[in-house]
C-alpha cells in the first residue's frame, strides 16, 4: 500500500536515479565521429551501438519489473545502477565497435531498470493521487535528458575523450547507489515471484485488458518517432547536415523544448486525456512541417528540423506520460510484470524501428524525416479517429 510518509528528498533522488541511463544513452553521441576514427569503422556502425543499448533497455524491463515483484525495488534498482558502472568501465576501454556495442548492451541492461523500478518505488510510496505529477516529472528528465546531454557532451569532448565520458558516467552511477539505498524499502504487498504458469497468465491479462493495449500501443508509437531521430541524429545533423559537436548538442536542445511543453500541458491539465488530444493535435503541425521539409528537399538547414521535430515532440510529451500513469491505475495481480511487458514493448519497438530505419540506408535529411514521423502519424490517427483510453487515477 502507498505511503503517505516519505522523506522529502525522495523524489529528487528519484529523479537523479532515472538520469542515469539517459546520460548514457546520448552522452557520447557528439563523440560519435572520434569514435568512429579511433576504431576504425563508420559513423553508422557507432550509431548501431545504440540500438544495442535499446535490446538492453528492453531485456532489462522484463528482468527488473519481473523481480519487482518478489524483492525490494530500492535494493534492484542499487543492482542496477552497479551493472550500469561496470558497463561504462568495459566501453571505455572498448578496443573495437563490437566491444562497445556489447559494453553498452551491459549498460543498459542495469541502469535502464530505473525506468520500472523507480516506477514502481512511487506506486508503493505514492498515494495515487500524486502519483501523475511526481511521473510527469520523471518521465519529462527521462525523455529530456537523452535530448539535453549531447549538449553536454559536446562541451565535455573539447576537454576530455570519448574514453573519459563513459568513465564519468560510471562514477556518477556509483555516486547514486547510497542515494538510492538511503530512500529506504519498496517492497510489494505480497512479495512473490511469479511460476511460469502464473507469469504467463500475467502476461496474457495485460495483453487482454484493452486499456493496457492502448497505452502500449501509443507510448510504444511516439517512442519510435522520438528513438527514431534521437539515434540517427549524428547522421542528420553532423554527417548530413556539416554540423560540429558542439553545434550538434545545441541543435539537440530544441527538440527538448517540444517534449517539455507537451510534459507540462499533461501534468498542469484538470483533464488528462484531453491534454493528450490537444498535444498530439499540436504535435500534427510539426509533423506536417516536417513533411514539408522532406518534400522541399531540405539538405543544408539544421534549424528548421529541429524545430519541426520540436513541435513533433509535444505530442510525444503529452503521450508518454498520460500512458505511463494510466500502467499504473491498471488492476492487474502482478503489476512488476506487466510493467516489464510495458516498456519492453516500448523500448522493443524504439530498437526495432530504429534498426529499421538503418537498413533501409537512407542517405538524405528528407528521408529521414519522412520515415521518423510515420509512427506520430499513426498515434494520432488512433486518437482522433477513436476514444482516448480513460484518464489516469
Amino acid at each position: 500500500m502507498a505511503s503517505n510518509r516519505k522523506p522529502p528528498k525522495a523524489a529528487w533522488i528519484l529523479l537523479l536515479v532515472v538520469m542515469v541511463p539517459q546520460l548514457g544513452l546520448t552522452l557520447a553521441n557528439p563523440s560519435n565521429t572520434a569514435i568512429a576514427g579511433e576504431l576504425d569503422t563508420s559513423v553508422a556502425a557507432v550509431e548501431a551501438t545504440l540500438t544495442a543499448y535499446m535490446v538492453g533497455y528492453a531485456v532489462s524491463m522484463f528482468v527488473s519489473g519481473t523481480l519487482a515483484d518478489r524483492f525490494d525495488a530500492t535494493r534492484l534498482q542499487a543492482v542496477g545502477l552497479g551493472l550500469f558502472a561496470a558497463g561504462c568501465v568495459f566501453a571505455a576501454l572498448a578496443p573495437t565497435v563490437a566491444f562497445l556495442g556489447v559494453s553498452r548492451f551491459l549498460q543498459a541492461l542495469g541502469g535502464t531498470s530505473t525506468t520500472v523500478l523507480c516506477r514502481i518505488i512511487v506506486q508503493r510510496r505514492y498515494p495515487a493521487d500524486r502519483r501523475i505529477s511526481v511521473l510527469t516529472t520523471m518521465s519529462m528528465v527521462i525523455s529530456l535528458t537523452p535530448s539535453l546531454s549531447p549538449l553536454v557532451g559536446g562541451l565535455a569532448a573539447q576537454v576530455l575523450d570519448w574514453r573519459a565520458l563513459f568513465l564519468v558516467l560510471a562514477v556518477f552511477a556509483v555516486a547514486m547507489v547510497p542515494l538510492i539505498l538511503a530512500l529506504g524499502g519498496a517492497v510489494a504487498d505480497n512479495p512473490r515471484l511469479p511460476s511460469p504458469r502464473q507469469f504467463a497468465g500475467a502476461l496474457r491479462q495485460a495483453l487482454t485488458n484493452a486499456r493496457f493495449r492502448w497505452y502500449v500501443g501509443a507510448i510504444s508509437l511516439v517512442w519510435m518517432t522520438y528513438f527514431g531521430f534521437v539515434s540517427s541524429s549524428t547522421t542528420i545533423l553532423q554527417d548530413l547536415m556539416g554540423q560540429s559537436a558542439v553545434a550538434y548538442g545545441a541543435l539537440m536542445a530544441v527538440p527538448a523544448l517540444g517534449y517539455l511543453s507537451g510534459s507540462m500541458l499533461v501534468k498542469r491539465a484538470s483533464d488528462a486525456s484531453r491534454a493528450v488530444v490537444h498535444g498530439l493535435g499540436l504535435g500534427l503541425v510539426g509533423v506536417a512541417g516536417a513533411l514539408a521539409l522532406a518534400a522541399l528537399g531540405v539538405t543544408g538547414r539544421p534549424v528548421p528540423v529541429v524545430a519541426a521535430m520540436a513541435v513533433t515532440f509535444i505530442g510525444v510529451g503529452a503521450t508518454i506520460p498520460f500512458t505511463q500513469a494510466g500502467l499504473l491505475g491498471l488492476e492487474l495481480d502482478y503489476p512488476g510484470v506487466a510493467a516489464g511487458l510495458f516498456f519492453f514493448i516500448q523500448m522493443a519497438g524504439g530498437a526495432g524501428f530504429s534498426a529499421l530505419v538503418r537498413a533501409l540506408s537512407l542517405t538524405t535529411v528528407p528521408a529521414f524525416l519522412a520515415v521518423i514521423v510515420i509512427p506520430q502519424i499513426i498515434v494520432t490517427v488512433m486518437v482522433f479517429g477513436g476514444r482516448v483510453a480513460a484518464t489516469p487515477k
